[in-house]
């Protein structure tokens, strides 16, 4: 944690902020749709059919989830589209966000465009279009992890998001809200940064102790930044199979389980899973947001279109039920002047030679 200490100084130190219940708003509804990118195995075979196929099939999804009271939807790093006609791969993600512009209307689109590959600019520029292609719902979703992440480049991104932009035409001020800010956690570097500029703050955790701590680490040095905790959102990322009931979500968990191990991915313990039914699902999501684990979750569905369908047609419902979300209520990870002003303030602490 040192090293980004020594990058970005902290405002405000010695506010102390308590654990806290996220009952008193609505909890937050992430999915992950990284899944829905085309398999290793395409990689390099040209299929001019694969793109289209890849990006019909993450469209309706897309769509689905949209109409069904989503929050957010976010591309990783190792979304592919599959085509193998482009070097610039890694920048898929952010082509198939912005190409969801027009099956969604009210979700943010969070894409990972990542720093080390291409240069601040390349990356600004590719959030940036994306946000124009969503009509202002974009997200950047920064990954560090075991990538030093810099932070110049991190600022210097955030920076060129959040900067005026002024018609050539007729030398107005057209700027909208700036995209907001996903960081997922994962290494105390990521804690940081996510406490300095996140607007959203993605935790992979496997207990509600670990849990209830890291989004009270979060939430302490965001304070320290001077920012109001209540600003970041921070979810616990959790691999779901859900089912009509017990036995038949476990028979399907089962049968993906030998499905992974034809295909050589290991199983991440790191990761907090869940098999069972909808309803399951949502008692624990209550269990953990009144403990202070979470302001909600992000689901990564172990299947599609299985596991996003139930997450529309039946999680959603069984949130309502127990009050945890409203029926028609929608929101932003955070109000955009407030991120805004964060990040300009966050700005003038940036050490020169990072």
């Amino acid at each position: 944690m040192s090293g980004y200490r020594a990058s970005f100084e902290p405002a405000h130190k010695g506010t102390l902020v308590t654990i806290s219940s996220a009952n008193h708003r609505s909890s937050f509804l992430a999915l992950d749709l990284s899944g829905t990118g085309a398999p290793r195995s395409w990689a390099g075979s040209g299929d001019s059919e694969s793109e289209a196929f890849i990006m019909g099939r993450l469209a309706g999804l897309a769509s689905l989830a949209d109409k069904g009271g989503v929050d957010l939807i976010t591309l990783g790093s190792t979304f592919r589209l599959g085509s193998g006609r482009r070097r610039d791969d890694w920048l898929d993600g952010a082509l198939a966000a912005s190409r969801l512009g027009r099956h969604t209307s009210n979700l943010t689109v969070a894409a990972s465009v990542p720093l080390g590959v291409t240069d601040v600019a390349h990356v600004a520029s590719a959030v940036a279009s994306v946000h124009k292609a969503t009509a202002g719902r974009a997200a950047w979703q920064v990954e560090g992890g075991s990538r030093p992440l810099s932070a110049r480049a991190v600022e210097g991104v955030i920076g060129a998001l959040a900067a005026p932009r002024v018609s050539r035409r007729t030398g107005r001020d057209v700027s909208t809200r700036a995209a907001q800010v996903v960081v997922t956690v994962r290494e105390p570097l990521d804690l940081e940064l996510a406490a300095a500029r996140a607007d959203v703050a993605r935790i992979r955790v496997a207990t509600l102790d670990e849990a209830v701590a890291a989004r009270a680490a979060i939430r302490q040095a965001a304070a320290d930044w001077g920012r109001d905790a209540d600003e970041i959102r921070v979810l616990v990322d959790v691999r779901t199979v859900l089912g009509a009931d017990d036995e038949g979500a476990r028979a399907r968990a089962d049968l993906l389980a030998i499905l992974d191990d034809e295909s050589e991915s290991g199983t991440d313990t790191s990761l907090l899973a869940f098999v069972g039914t909808s309803a399951g699902l949502a008692e624990l999501w209550q269990e953990w947001v009144a403990a202070g684990a979470a302001d909600g979750f992000t689901v990564i569905p172990a299947s599609v279109p299985t596991d996003v369908l139930a997450v529309v047609t039946e999680l959603v419902g069984e949130l309502t039920a127990r009050g945890l979300r409203g029926a028609v209520e929608r929101q932003a990870p955070v109000a955009p002047r407030k991120r805004v002003a964060a990040a300009h303030g966050a700005r003038r602490r940036v050490a020169v030679g990072v």
